[in-house]
């Protein structure tokens, strides 16, 4: 839920397939992910000749490992997919955990946003969105869908869930640690209104992660999501606590990196540039 938890392991860079926890983690030692305000800066695996400029994140080429790729989830609707079966799309992936009273529903709202907003720019038809959970054992399908219907539902906008070990194996694969932990606070269900009682939480990376249409990392955010100045749902901003709160108003306090739906939908874009370019 914060970047409290944030460990990353390191492979050999003589490794012919890197997972992209060597990614991650090079990316992070090489101070890449802390929010570049100066234009792009990118990883010497990214050779295009880029089409355009992103505002903000970490550039990258990195092939999807297949035990990320090929983990089965479910949406929110009960259908089920596989990165690898989004294969042809760009693919914005970013993680979810609906108890999550911290920085989870401004995930949401700029993951929400972003969707709209490449839906209205006539490129929905080439980018999914998809907001998979790190807490698959509570976050059901019939979880996630009343979930869904809080920011109202988009065609190019997924929630997913599944087995806890294809999810979780879903995350490993992608380099996100999650760690489960007691709360800070007293939790009560946006749902039910009532207090979960024996609760727990689920520490993980607040990213986002743009895969291209051959299935290939190309673009990564590691921070709050700054939601400011979008529309949280009622029953989701009265359940943040008071670091939600804080998240919510001040996503950049104490030099935390952040990111925008702008951001995203720009990424977006730049991804979409580079496969239109080959």
């Amino acid at each position: 839920m914060s970047l409290r938890t944030f460990s990353l392991m390191s492979r050999s860079a003589s490794s012919v397939k890197r997972p992209l926890t060597w990614v991650l983690g090079a990316a992070l030692a090489a101070g890449l992910l802390t929010g570049c305000r100066g234009g792009v800066q990118e990883s010497a695996a990214a050779t295009d000749q880029h089409p355009a400029r992103v505002a903000s994140g970490n550039v990258l080429k990195q092939p999807v490992p297949a035990q990320a790729a090929h983990a089965r989830l479910v949406d929110q609707n009960g259908r089920s997919l596989t990165l690898a079966s989004l294969r042809g799309k760009i693919v914005v992936v970013a993680p979810l955990l609906t108890f999550c009273q911290e920085t989870c529903p401004m995930t949401s709202a700029n993951i929400h946003r972003a969707a709209r907003d490449v839906q209205r720019a006539g490129l929905g038809d080439h980018v999914v969105f998809l907001e998979p959970t790190v807490d698959p054992a509570r976050d059901t399908v019939a979880r996630i869908h009343a979930y869904e219907k809080l920011y109202g539902a988009l065609p190019d906008w997924h929630l997913a869930t599944g087995k806890p070990a294809d999810v979780l194996a879903m995350w490993k694969g992608l380099g996100v640690s999650t760690e489960r932990t007691k709360p800070d606070d007293t939790v009560r269900d946006w749902l039910t209104g009532k207090v979960v009682h024996h609760s727990y939480d689920v520490h993980h990376q607040d990213l986002v992660l743009v895969i291209d249409p051959a299935g290939r990392l190309r673009w990564i955010t590691i921070g709050h999501p700054d939601a400011r100045g979008q529309k949280l749902p009622v029953s989701l901003r009265e359940f943040l606590n008071d670091e939600g709160r804080e998240n919510l108003a001040h996503p950049r306090a104490r030099g935390a990196s952040s990111w925008t739906a702008q951001q995203v939908e720009q990424a977006v874009r730049y991804v979409h540039d580079l496969a239109a370019a080959r």
